[in-house]
């Protein structure tokens, strides 16, 4: 069995198992963010850059396809600072 960890992603509580992803997990709550180069079947290269988030108390942006959630992690989808970044 796999341990469940919490994460807060644009204020929606989500709970996942350890080592998902933050794609992932924004999926399981419904949350869209777009990606090009993330595929399921595929190893995770985190090139294309188009998925990144903003977690708190963290300087830069993450690759949400590359990135594992933390317990207790607050993440942003759709902040200026990112959709800055996405263009």
């Amino acid at each position: 069995m796999t341990k469940k960890i919490k994460i807060n992603i644009n204020g929606i509580p989500v709970e996942v198992d350890t080592g998902t992803t933050i794609l992932n997990a924004a999926r399981q709550a419904g949350v869209i963010i777009p990606s090009l180069c993330y595929h399921k079947d595929l190893c995770i290269a985190g090139n294309c850059r188009v998925c990144v988030v903003e977690i708190s108390g963290q300087k830069r942006l993450a690759a949400a396809c590359a990135t594992p959630c933390e317990e207790e992690m607050e993440i942003h989808t759709n902040s200026l600072n990112v959709l800055h970044a996405r263009k």
